[in-house]
C-alpha cells in the first residue's frame, strides 16, 4: 500500500466524503491525483508521497500570492504569538477593516467571518430585516453561493432540505435580461434582495448590470455582489471599479487572506449599522462569530493588502493566465484538437477548461483524460487559479505537459474512446442526485 492508498482508507473511515470541502474529493478528481498534500511554497506543492506538483487549483482560488507567503504568514505568526482570541475587540479588528474598506471606498462598514456562506447568508438576512421581504432572487448559473438551504435546496443535491425554506428563493440566469426582468414582474414586491456574482468567467453584458441595479431601486430591493472570486483576483476595488454599478452590499473571502480562513460581509453604513448599536429600529442579528476576529488571519489579510497595494498583483495573474490559454491553445491547435478543448473566458486571470468529446458535447470521460496527463507530468489542475507566484518554470511545465495531453486527446478522439486510456473511473460533478 502506498502512503497514498493508505490515507485514502484513513480519511474515508473518519471524514464523510474524505475531505471537509465537496470540491477537494476524490470523486471531483482522476484516480492518479494526489490523495494529500503536506506541503506548499509558492505555486508548487508536494503529496503525501512526496511527489512534486505544480499546482493551479492554489487552495481553491483562495491563495492568490503564493503558497507559505514568508511576509503574509510571519505577520500572522506575530499576532498568534501575542494570543489568537480574546472577549474583547483586538486592535487588529480595526486595522483589518480599515485597510480592507480603503481599497473598496464604495463600501463603509465590515463585519468578518469565516467563510463565503455565512458572509452572503448574513447579507440576505440583513436585506429581509431592512426591507420586511422574505424572497430572494439569486443567479442559478453561479456555481456555488451557500451551504444554506435557501441555495442547496435548488439543487438535485436537495437531500435534507425542506421546501418551505428552498421555496424563499428565486431564480434567473445571467446575463439573461428577461429572466431576470421575469423575476421583478413575479414578485418584485416580495424581493429582499438580489445576490450575484458581478461576472465570472463571462464579462456582464452591455447594460446587463445597470440593469440589474435600476431594477434593485425600482422595486426597493438590495443588490448584493458576491466577491469571493472576483474579489482581489480580478480587480483590487472590486467590481465596481470595472463595470461601474455600486452594489447595496457585497461579500468577500478567498484570496483576501491569501488562504487564511476569513471572509467579510460588507456595505453601506446606513444598512450595515442595522447590524449594530447606533439606531432605534429592531435589532438584527448580522454576524456574529466566535473566530471571526481570530488574530492571526486578521494579520494575514493586513500584510496581504498591504502587498496588493504594493505589487500589481492583478496585473500578474491577467498575465499568467493569458500566457496559459495561449499555450494550451497553442498545443490544442498544433496536435488537432482545438474544437475539443481549449481555454475559455474573458478573463484571464480566472480561464475556464474545456473539454468535449467526439460529438462536441463537454464530456467528463474526456475532461478526465486530460487532467490524468497533466498530473503525470506533474501539473495539477483541477480548475485554474494562477497566483503571483507562478513563474517562468511552472508554465513551461505547464505548457510542455499540454502538448503531451493534447497529443493523447487526439488518440482517444480518434478511437471516439477513452477505454484503454482511463485510469479508473471518470471524474463527477459535485451537485448530483446519487453517488
Amino acid at each position: 500500500m502506498s502512503r497514498s492508498d493508505a490515507f485514502r482508507a484513513r480519511v474515508q473511515r473518519v471524514i464523510p466524503g474524505g475531505a471537509h470541502t465537496y470540491s477537494k474529493g476524490d470523486d471531483v478528481l482522476p484516480v492518479s491525483a494526489p490523495a494529500a498534500f503536506v506541503r506548499g511554497k509558492g505555486a508548487r506543492v508536494w503529496d503525501i508521497d512526496g511527489r512534486e506538483l505544480v499546482d493551479w487549483g492554489m487552495g481553491i482560488n483562495s491563495v492568490l500570492i503564493g503558497h507559505a507567503e514568508d511576509e503574509i504568514d510571519e505577520a500572522a505568526i506575530a499576532a498568534l504569538r501575542d494570543g489568537q482570541n480574546f472577549s474583547r475587540p483586538s486592535p487588529l479588528e480595526v486595522e483589518a477593516a480599515e485597510a480592507l474598506l480603503a481599497v473598496l471606498p464604495g463600501m463603509d462598514m465590515v463585519k468578518f467571518a469565516k467563510n463565503g456562506s455565512d458572509a452572503n447568508d448574513a447579507a440576505l438576512r440583513l436585506a429581509r430585516a431592512i426591507t420586511g421581504r422574505d424572497l430572494v432572487a439569486y443567479d442559478a448559473s453561479a456555481p456555488f453561493l451557500s451551504i444554506h438551504d435557501w441555495f442547496i435546496g435548488n439543487t438535485v443535491m436537495n437531500a435534507g432540505v425542506p421546501e418551505a425554506a428552498a421555496s424563499l428563493a428565486v431564480r434567473f440566469r445571467y446575463n439573461d435580461l428577461a429572466s431576470l426582468e421575469g423575476v421583478f414582474t413575479d414578485h418584485g414586491p416580495r424581493l429582499a434582495a438580489v445576490l450575484m456574482e458581478p461576472c465570472r468567467e463571462t464579462r456582464p453584458a452591455p447594460g446587463f448590470l445597470e440593469r440589474v441595479r435600476a431594477l434593485c431601486d425600482a422595486n426597493g430591493t438590495l443588490l448584493v455582489f458576491d466577491e469571493m472570486v472576483t474579489g482581489f483576483r480580478y480587480a483590487l476595488h472590486g467590481a465596481e471599479s470595472l463595470f461601474g454599478v455600486r452594489p447595496d452590499l457585497m461579500t468577500l473571502g478567498k484570496g483576501m487572506a491569501n488562504g487564511y480562513a476569513l471572509s467579510a460581509l460588507l456595505g453601506r453604513r446606513a444598512y450595515m449599522e442595522r447590524g449594530g448599536l447606533t439606531h432605534g429600529e429592531a435589532r438584527v442579528f448580522l454576524l456574529s462569530t466566535t473566530h471571526g476576529s481570530e488574530r492571526s488571519a486578521l494579520a494575514a489579510a493586513t500584510a496581504a493588502i498591504a502587498f496588493h497595494r504594493r505589487e500589481d498583483v492583478v496585473k500578474r495573474l491577467a498575465s499568467t493566465g493569458a500566457r496559459l490559454m495561449d499555450g494550451l491553445n497553442a498545443a490544442a491547435r498544433d496536435r488537432g484538437v482545438a474544437a475539443f478543448v481549449a481555454m475559455a473566458g474573458d478573463f484571464p486571470s480566472r480561464p475556464v477548461l474545456v473539454c468535449r468529446g467526439p460529438d462536441g458535447a463537454p464530456s467528463m470521460d474526456y475532461r478526465t483524460l486530460f487532467l490524468q496527463s497533466l498530473l503525470a507530468d506533474g501539473i495539477f489542475m483541477p480548475w485554474i487559479c494562477p497566483s503571483f507566484r507562478h513563474g517562468e518554470s511552472e508554465l513551461a511545465q505547464t505548457v510542455e505537459a499540454f502538448d503531451h495531453a493534447c497529443a493523447l486527446y487526439a488518440k482517444a478522439l480518434e478511437r471516439r474512446s477513452v477505454d484503454g486510456l482511463l485510469e479508473g473511473r471518470p471524474v463527477k460533478a459535485v451537485f448530483r442526485r446519487t453517488n
